[in-house]
């Protein structure tokens, strides 16, 4: 059986995920249509899952906060390798939002 064609160019990044039950993972590559992350948690291929990915400013979180891109999507497939489980998702929704930092987190205490 032959793979469909890719849609987007992936983008190799390792970047923060956190699934919506809390538990977190890291992303090995990044489309606009799809990601595929591990984590340690149990996913299924057909299952829908909300999840968030967290894009620190280039120049620091001080400087900018954090940018989140909050996703809606569909597992398409599930490896498992050493105790980890790679995942790979196809986004159905998502949104952008910067969200700053705590004062404090960011270094900017008042004295």
């Amino acid at each position: 059986m032959a793979r469909e064609p890719r849609q987007n160019d992936r983008v190799n990044a390792e970047v923060p995920v956190r699934l919506e039950d809390g538990s977190a993972g890291v992303t090995r590559n990044i489309s606009p249509g799809g990601v595929y992350f591990v984590v340690d948690e149990k996913l299924s291929a057909g299952q829908s899952i909300r999840f968030s990915i967290e894009f620190t400013h280039p120049a620091g979180p001080a400087d900018g906060g954090v940018l989140h891109l909050d996703c809606v999507g569909s597992v398409v497939r599930v490896e498992e390798a050493h105790g980890k489980r790679g995942v790979a998702v196809k986004i159905t929704e998502s949104r952008l939002e910067r969200r700053e930092l705590p004062l404090v987190a960011a270094g900017r205490a008042e004295r």
